[in-house]
């Protein structure tokens, strides 16, 4: 019991931690351009310097802020390629506009595209979980029916089964204009109506 407390107060406290701006011993580090190259990598806009002041002045330690800066302007400097701008948005990440300059629209051009490719990547996920619960609940429907002697019920569970049905043929709608691998070999029109509902073929 009592080493399961301990876990759980170890787990508590990684967790406390994980939400701090700056450690103690970073703070005390006095590494301030080698935390502006790092924070300014991440993408971390200039404001993050007034927050590390605030954590660091609690522990009565001054944060250089000239070094942070130039620091994180290095960083900015490797963070803003267009390359990066599409891998941060294809990750779902925010984008603080850290960016400036010549890069600036190149970045944030390709960051639209790859979050895009983000947004619907996750909605091809929902449509699919969404689905995978239709087929489980229809599933359900089917074995209520077999072992009900009540009409009432049964035709409550008709009901149920017919639009539940109807959903999934939208919801199969949906999912035909991703193709048969979904949204990175999205093929519009190849694949009929109905295909994915068909009975050789399961999600």
């Amino acid at each position: 019991m009592f080493a399961r407390l301990n876990v759980t107060l170890l787990i508590f406290a990684v967790v406390l931690s994980g939400c701090a701006v700056i450690s103690e011993d970073e703070c005390r580090s006095g590494l301030w351009y080698e935390r502006g190259v790092q924070d300014g990598a991440r993408g971390r806009s200039q404001s993050l310097v007034q927050d590390l002041a605030q954590e660091c002045q609690s522990y009565e330690i001054y944060v250089d802020n000239e070094a942070w800066l130039r620091g994180h302007e290095e960083g900015v400097e490797q963070f803003c390629t267009p390359d990066n701008g599409y891998q941060q948005g294809r990750r779902g990440r925010s984008y603080e506009g850290v960016c400036t300059g010549p890069t600036a629209d190149l970045f944030e051009e390709n960051y639209q595209r790859g979050f895009a490719e983000y947004r619907i990547e996750q909605h091809y996920r929902k449509l699919l979980w969404r689905r995978d619960n239709l087929e489980r609940e229809l599933y359900s429907l089917h074995h209520a029916l077999r072992h009900t002697d009540s009409d009432s019920q049964r035709r409550a569970l008709y009901f149920q089964h017919s639009r539940l049905e109807w959903e999934l043929r939208m919801l199969d709608l949906e999912l035909h204009h991703y193709g048969l691998f979904g949204p990175h070999y999205f093929t519009p029109g190849l694949y009929p109506r109905g295909f994915f509902s068909s009975a050789f073929f399961y999600w």
